[in-house]
């Protein structure tokens, strides 16, 4: 089966919009007809499940792995002895066309960046793997393509010439 494509979403402060511009990109790449996964980095502990429910006793128990099964969705805890490289959750995942990673600063993959121009226009990323800008300012300067910030359609046609259908090899 082949790998999918993995691209990063981040930006150098928080609340600049890569959750708003990752959920504006997914529906129109799904109804391109790929499958999308999305991985998001946080830096704070965190409970998916809450004290009381059967999942969580099982889970507080020692129980490995707890899986949640729904009508229409499943979820999977499981123990982790340190943490978990993303790489690692990358390599398990095959059966999407791309994952999405939001806040993975230092992940080696192409790369969207987030500017804002109340949060500073200042580029973050590493130049081999920054592959274009979704910002709000008009003039930054970039040898990568730098776009509207809320347009959705070009930085998906990009994605898609660039990265999962590889039309335009060309790269910059």
């Amino acid at each position: 089966m082949k790998k999918p494509i993995v691209f990063s979403v981040i930006s150098r402060k928080s609340n600049t919009g890569k959750t708003t511009l990752i959920e504006g990109i997914i529906p129109i790449l799904k109804s391109r007809g790929y499958k999308v996964m999305t991985i998001k980095y946080s830096c704070y502990d965190f409970e998916a499940d809450y004290e009381g429910t059967d999942s969580y006793k099982h889970f507080d128990a020692g129980s490995q792995r707890t899986v949640i099964v729904g009508p229409t969705k499943f979820v999977t805890f499981e123990k982790a002895e340190e943490h978990i490289d993303v790489e690692k959750i990358i390599d398990i995942y095959n059966d999407v066309d791309i994952i999405i990673t939001e806040g993975f600063r230092h992940i080696n993959k192409p790369t969207i960046e987030v500017i804002r121009e109340c949060k500073g226009t200042k580029i973050y990323t590493n130049h081999s793997n920054l592959a274009a800008i979704a910002s709000d300012v008009e003039d930054i300067k970039s040898n990568v393509p730098v776009f509207d910030l809320n347009d959705y359609n070009e930085i998906c046609n990009f994605i898609e010439d660039y990265y999962l259908t590889k039309k335009i090899v060309n790269f910059y």
